[in-house]
């Protein structure tokens, strides 16, 4: 009897934190899941897991440099994004400056993002919406801008 909790705990350090779930979750700490797993989970490897975290209605909204708005589906957000890290590309998106609010089943998330490819650095700002269905937190909705880029020799 010894050996399963060895196992498990082995097995455990192998696996990716955030996707973890367990059927006791408190709404606090399922939350925290869906929100690390937003990023946690943006990975090639992952991207099947990472899916799991959007509503099947998810709609994505982001400005584009010329000011106009970018919507999309779910099937078409995570194209862009598979297409994306398919590339081979090293990417990795991490969040900062996290404010969350939870309104029972409801919960809103901003936070400044920075986008790393390939070491180059952009920064900008998003807002998710989740949902708690069927006992867990999931992602209804994203918004997010980039931060202009500097212009040379500007202030």
């Amino acid at each position: 009897m010894l050996l399963l909790p060895a196992v498990l705990l082995l097995v455990g350090f192998g696996a990716p934190a955030p996707a973890a779930r367990t059927l006791d979750e408190s709404p606090e700490a399922d939350l925290e899941r869906a929100i690390s797993g937003y990023t946690g989970l943006y990975r090639r490897d992952a991207l099947e897991e990472w899916r799991k975290l959007f509503l099947p209605g998810f709609v994505a909204g982001s400005l584009r440099p010329d000011g106009s708005v970018l919507q999309r589906s779910l099937d078409e957000f995570f194209g862009a994004q598979k297409r994306y890290l398919d590339s081979g590309r090293a990417i990795q998106e991490t969040l900062e400056n996290i404010e969350t609010r939870r309104f029972g089943a409801l919960a809103s998330v901003t936070a400044a993002f920075v986008l790393e490819d390939e070491g180059e650095r952009s920064r900008g700002r998003l807002i998710l919406t989740l949902l708690r269905a069927e006992g867990h937190f999931r992602i209804q909705s994203l918004v997010f801008a980039y931060d202009p880029k500097p212009t040379p020799g500007g202030p």
